[in-house]
């Protein structure tokens, strides 16, 4: 287990106070890595001066928070000091280093088997998913109903006309997309995985971007990174995020992975081979402006898995170009020629999505 030390404030003798306390209750089992800046991901230890002095102290995630009350700065820092814990749900603790660290190692050591109770049961998800894979056969039947049920979605959202082609594969994980309205925007996401668990998890934090106030780009930037470990050791997650702003029809978009987005005349957003949880992730942000009457189509990476970048004898690209209809009949069409490769199977070998995005060419937008 891994814990972070901000150490630039804390002398040689602090630095020894904090590792005997770390490391007595289990040993070698705890690394305390030095750093400069907090990781949301990773557990931090820091001193009262670095944390006054962080810029945006939404940067750091869990923290142990240090104090000397025999420093001359002690009665300045007191009240942040006994507030911290109050007005901060992050903090894990607040410790006095001018005493014996012997009062905070039953503290200490309560955190460290916490912290081993959550490592064991994600061992205990990847057991349970590989329990999950050799039932294949029975969650195929569940997506057959899924796939005869919600074949096709399309809805018209202030002005945005979305129409969905879902095909169910059988292959393990799978695909799922989701969108939905939240204050002035439009928000989609689309997710590929290799693990029934990975999805689950993921969809779990859609439902609360979904009640989210004031929900933005760097807020799901935020989440996911805090969100890291939770999916590590789960295979590869690849994310589409595009958020649509109702009242200009100006767009932004996350993609991490294998999701491509094009129009009639260029691919706007590339796939790439990036996936999550890569700790060293950058999301970089694709800014696009969507016009009145204009369309796009989302291709998720079970489609590039399943056409191979084929359609038919040309390119998938030549051919979508070739044949923009439409958004029905586009979204049949391509359909259409992926079954054609597997025309004996009764499911596709991935899951695939296709999606088309179009402004209603007489919506009312901001000038």
């Amino acid at each position: 287990m891994e814990v972070h030390l901000i150490d630039s404030d804390l002398s040689e003798k602090h630095k020894v106070w904090i590792e005997e306390l770390f490391l007595n209750p289990i040993g070698d089992d705890i690394d305390i890595t030095s750093v400069s800046e907090p990781d949301m991901a990773t557990d931090t230890i820091l001193y009262i001066e670095s944390y006054e002095k962080l810029q945006n102290k939404k940067n750091l995630g869990s923290f142990f928070l240090l104090f000397d009350s025999k420093n001359e700065n002690f009665s300045a820092q007191r009240e942040l000091i006994e507030n911290v814990g109050k007005t901060n749900m992050n903090c894990l603790g607040v410790f006095d280093l001018s005493i014996s660290n012997s009062y905070y190692v039953p503290f200490i050591f309560s955190y460290i088997m916490s912290k081993s109770i959550v490592s064991t049961q994600k061992s205990m998800l990847k057991k349970l998913n590989t329990v999950m894979q050799s039932v294949l056969g029975q969650l195929q039947r569940v997506k057959g109903l899924h796939q005869k049920m919600v074949p096709v979605r399309n809805e018209n959202i202030r002005g945005v006309i979305i129409n969905s082609r879902f095909c169910a594969g059988t292959s393990s994980g799978g695909e799922f997309f989701e969108f939905f309205k939240s204050n002035q925007k439009l928000w989609i996401f689309s997710i590929n995985a290799t693990s029934y668990i990975t999805v689950g998890t993921f969809l779990s934090l859609v439902d609360e971007f979904r009640v989210a106030q004031g929900l933005n780009i760097q807020t799901i930037k935020d989440t996911l990174n805090a969100h890291i470990k939770d999916f590590e050791g789960l295979g590869d997650l690849s994310i589409f995020i595009m958020s649509i702003d109702l009242t200009d029809f100006n767009a932004e978009v996350v993609n991490i992975g294998g999701h491509e987005l094009l129009n009639k005349t260029k691919v706007l957003v590339s796939k790439n081979d990036k996936a999550f949880p890569d700790k060293g992730l950058e999301y970089k942000t694709s800014q696009l402006k969507l016009e009145k009457g204009e369309r796009v189509i989302l291709l998720s990476p079970g489609f590039f898995k399943n056409s191979r970048d084929k359609l038919g004898d040309e390119s998938y690209y030549q051919f979508i170009k070739k044949n923009w209809v439409e958004s029905s009949e586009l979204i049949q069409e391509v359909t259409y020629q992926i079954k054609k490769k597997y025309n004996d199977l009764d499911f596709l070998p991935y899951d695939q999505t296709v999606l088309t995005i179009e402004v209603d060419k007489n919506v009312i937008s901001k000038v």
